[in-house]
């Protein structure tokens, strides 16, 4: 199961941050791809986002649903589709004046387009995070750079393995 988690600080005091996570509509503004909202409640939206698997454009309905919070500091959601149940935790914690985000996404994708939806995953998350950072930087003013947590020696190894059977450009 692909995940992924990123740390970054924003710009703006934890109770401010939150109040932002927690307005499906503001939040989704900064979600690449998503091109339709309708907020069911207060813990659930329904989403469609788009993302480009090549040429081939692929459409996605989500319902996410927010598990459990614990406001200003934690959040745990879900978000289902057809092929891809997504499981989401974001940590706020007062960082100087800011705010450290800490998010966690797990994506197990399932049936027929179990693979695509993790290859899919695996290749963009890095780059819609930082477009996600990005606009959160926008709004709230600065914001620190994504970073990863450090990767333990077998994706190190892993990583460099998948380097040298790459062909040269």
């Amino acid at each position: 199961m692909p995940e992924r988690e990123a740390r970054f600080n924003v710009n703006a005091p934890p109770a401010e941050l939150w109040k932002f996570l927690r307005d499906f509509r503001a939040l989704c503004t900064c979600i690449p791809g998503v091109e339709r909202i309708h907020v069911v409640d207060q813990r659930t939206a329904e989403l469609t986002v788009k993302e480009k698997v090549g040429v081939v454009p692929l459409t996605v309905n989500l319902r996410a649903e927010i598990d459990s919070e614990e406001p200003p500091r934690r959040l745990h959601a879900t978000a289902r589709a057809e092929h891809l149940t997504m499981a989401i935790e974001v940590t706020l914690r007062a960082a100087g004046s800011g705010t450290e985000l800490v998010s966690h996404f797990e994506v197990k994708g399932k049936g027929p387009l179990k693979s695509v939806v993790d290859r899919l995953f695996d290749k963009r998350a890095a780059e819609r995070t930082a477009q996600f950072a990005e606009c959160i930087g926008k709004r709230f003013g600065a914001v620190t750079a994504p970073r990863e947590p450090p990767l333990g020696w077998l994706a190190r190894l892993w990583r460099l393995v998948r380097g040298l059977s790459r062909p040269s450009s």
